[in-house]
Parts: C-alpha cells; structure tokens; sequence
C-alpha cells in the first residue's frame, strides 16, 4: 500500500468529514505550519561533472561534501535537514542562523580542498527563505518560501554565491551590516524580490550555471 503523507492524510480526513475548503485548510495549517528559516541547497555542475567523469564519481563529492556541511548544519542550530539528488535542504529558527551555516558551508568547501575535477573545486548554490511552511513529515517542508528557496539555488544562484528572499532579508536581525544587492526576478512567471549577497563566500562566484 502506498503510503500517504502526513498533510494528504489531514486532507483525506477533513473530506471524508465533508468540510469546506477554507476550513481544511485552516486545519492543515493549524495542525502542520510552522514559521522558520529554509535553506536549499544545489551542487554546481553535477550535470557536467557526471556526464565527463561518470555518476559515481559526482556522488562520492556529494557525499563528502554533505558530511562536511552536516556538521556545519547543527552548529548553527539546524532544526531538520534532509538530501535529495545532488541537493540539501535544511530547516532554522531564523534567517541569521541559517546564513551563518550558508557563510560556513561556502568557507569550508573552499578550504576543504574537495575536487569534482582537478581544476574544479567542489561548489555550492544557496538560496534562503523565511516564513510560514508546511511542514510534511520526511517529506520535508511546503510553502511559498520553500518554492522560491528552491529555484534561488537551482536556477538563479552561481556557483560559491547565496541569494535571500525578500522575506528571509527582512528577518535578519542586523541588515545594515550585510552586503548585498537587491534584484527583482520573475521564477515560473512570479516577480520575485531578492538579495544577491557580496559577503557569504570567500571566492567569487563564477557564472556556471548555464554549464549545468
């Protein structure tokens, strides 16, 4: 039997009660929402690197390099983290918290030596989020946020840079003392506010992602 996940199976029940929509949702919200920072999380390059070198050899890095950033995670606080293909999303309590982890995640891949070829170092696209979220068990968290984080680091971030939204800038508890350079999106035809940050890394990121 396929298994249902926890916001489907609160869905289901609601129905099967006949409630309207607007009550199932309140419900689901009430029994499933939560308000944090999210923080997603893409490799650079695994299209490239696993078609030159083999997927394998891409997976090792990724495996190393999710250790690496694991233990970077629960320093800053991580409440939940997950992986999924070449990608890593994590959950914190605020936006400061998960941009702490983003600076280290950068600096350490950097001074880890890690290779996806040897004149390629092992690089990171980050997009962070806050707001309210569903959360759905192992499947992860739901939402607005959770949406645009995940296109921030899949399409529109470079390699070694992180971009906030609107909302995750906005929570940050000292803005004036981050470096960073508004832009306006469209992602999936939604204008977006972003924040293109010049302090996160200590390389510069380099334009790789019409390489992926």
């Amino acid at each position: 039997m396929r298994e249902v996940s926890p916001i489907l199976s609160t869905i289901i029940a609601a129905r099967a009660e006949g409630l309207a929509e607007d009550a199932i949702e309140r419900r689901v919200w009430e029994r499933h929402g939560t308000t944090c920072a999210v923080l997603a999380l893409d490799s650079s390059g695994m299209t490239r690197f696993s078609r030159m070198h083999g997927i394998v050899h891409f997976l090792t890095r990724y495996m190393q390099m999710r250790d690496l950033a694991e233990a970077i995670l629960h320093r800053h606080g991580c409440l939940a983290w997950r992986c999924f293909a070449d990608n890593l999303f994590s959950e914190f309590p605020d936006a400061d918290a998960a941009l702490g982890a983003a600076r280290d995640i950068h600096r350490a891949l950097q001074g880890s030596g890690l290779m996806v070829a040897d004149d390629e170092p092992y690089r990171v696209c980050i997009g962070i989020g806050y707001g309210r979220v569903l959360g759905d068990g192992a499947g992860g968290k739901m939402g607005d946020e959770m949406n645009v984080v995940a296109k921030l680091a899949e399409d529109v971030a470079e390699a070694g840079e992180t971009l906030l939204s609107e909302a995750a800038y906005r929570n940050l508890s000292a803005r004036a003392a981050v470096a960073a350079e508004k832009i306006g999106l469209c992602l999936s035809k939604v204008d977006v506010t972003c924040y293109r940050l010049s302090d996160c890394a200590c390389v510069t990121p380099e334009s790789t992602r019409a390489a992926r």
